[in-house]
Parts: C-alpha cells; sequence; structure tokens
C-alpha cells in the first residue's frame, strides 16, 4: 500500500484532465478545438506529470501506463471507443509520452535526486553506524562487568581458602608443640634418674 501512495496524486491529475477536459471541450463553443484537448493538454499533462514524477522517485515505467488507461475512459465515454483508428493512435502517443515525460525528468532532475537519495544514504549509513558502535560499546562494558564479577568471586574465594589454611597451620603447629613438649618432659625425667644411688640400694638388699 505505502508502494502505491506514490503514484496517489499524479494519477489524480492525469485522470482528472483526461475525464474533465474533454467533456469541456465538447460544448458547442469549444467543440471544434477538440483537437487542441487531445493533443496539446492532454498530452502535455502526460509529460508533465512523468517529468515530475521521475524527478522525485526516479524511472518507473509503470507510471507510463496512467494516461493510456485514463485514456481508455474518455475514448469510450467521448469518443466512439474502438471504433475509431484515431482513438488507438492516441493510447500508444499517450504511452509514448509518459516514457518520454520520465526520462525527461530524469535528465533534468535526476542528478539532484540522485544526490538527495546519496545523501540520505549517508546519513542512514551514518546512523546505523553509531547504532552499531553504540552496541559495541555496551557488548564491552557487559563483559568488563562480567569479568569483574568474576574476578571478586575468586577473590572472595582465595581469601576464604586462605583463612582456612592458617588457621589449619596453627592447629598443626599446636599439635606439634605438644608432641615435642612430651618427648622432652619424658627426657628430663630420664635425666633425673640416679642409676649409682639404684645399684647401691640392689647390692643392700642382696646382702
Amino acid at each position: 500500500m505505502n508502494g502505491l501512495k506514490k503514484y496517489i496524486p499524479y494519477a489524480a491529475i492525469i485522470f482528472g484532465v483526461f475525464l474533465i477536459v474533454p467533456a469541456i471541450f465538447r460544448l458547442p463553443a469549444l467543440v471544434n478545438l477538440q483537437p487542441v484537448a487531445l493533443y496539446v493538454v492532454m498530452l502535455l499533462t502526460q509529460v508533465g506529470c512523468s517529468a515530475l514524477f521521475c524527478a522525485k522517485h526516479g524511472l518507473d515505467f509503470l507510471f507510463a501506463l496512467f494516461a493510456p488507461i485514463a485514456f481508455l475512459f474518455s475514448m469510450l465515454i467521448y469518443y466512439g471507443g474502438f471504433s475509431q483508428f484515431t482513438n488507438i493512435v492516441l493510447l500508444i502517443v499517450y504511452l509514448v509520452a509518459g516514457i518520454f515525460g520520465l526520462f525527461l525528468g530524469d535528465l533534468a532532475f535526476g542528478d539532484e535526486r540522485r544526490k538527495k537519495e546519496k545523501k540520505e544514504q549517508e546519513e542512514v549509513e551514518e546512523l546505523l553506524l553509531q547504532a552499531k558502535r553504540r552496541d559495541e560499546r555496551e557488548i564491552k562494558k557487559m563483559v568488563e562487568s562480567e569479568k569483574r564479577q568474576q574476578a571478586q568471586q575468586r577473590y572472595r574465594s582465595g581469601k576464604g581458602k586462605s583463612a582456612h589454611g592458617a588457621s589449619r597451620q596453627t592447629r598443626n603447629r599446636g599439635k606439634h608443640s605438644e608432641e615435642n613438649v612430651m618427648p622432652a618432659a619424658a627426657k628430663s625425667e630420664d635425666d633425673d634418674f640416679d642409676y649409682e644411688k639404684y645399684m647401691a640400694d640392689i647390692d643392700k638388699l642382696l646382702e
């Protein structure tokens, strides 16, 4: 539907001229000027609308069909339909006039239109590039945030392990201290033992 909107203003002008002008020129005062309507007014309308359409929207040969279609209605209503060979010739003339008008519009206004389209395309590309850069920055921020969270988790995990290892080492050192104290006490008890006195007591008992 959006593609058809560009045709509507120009098609309305063509159909209006091709249906109203023949009716006006059928008045008794203007009936002798029928060729002016057919070969000047209606022909120039087709060429002018085609050129203006092409200047704004570019070459579109579908547009050239509007005048022949509009003339079909005029031909059937005012000019006797297909019974007149001139009417068939006029259909071809209006089709060729439409194509000529399109090329004329492209030659006259094509460069300006292309520059405008190029500028609009560059603006669109710039907007897309900015959007892409913005997305890349957002992704980079997300990745950095995830890395920071992972680093914090590793730091907390390592800190807990080191605290657990330190407490374990403290317990091991206490246990080793106790083991070292016990042999030392036993050794001191052995050092206090008087062997000679012990042998003398045994000799007295034997006597």
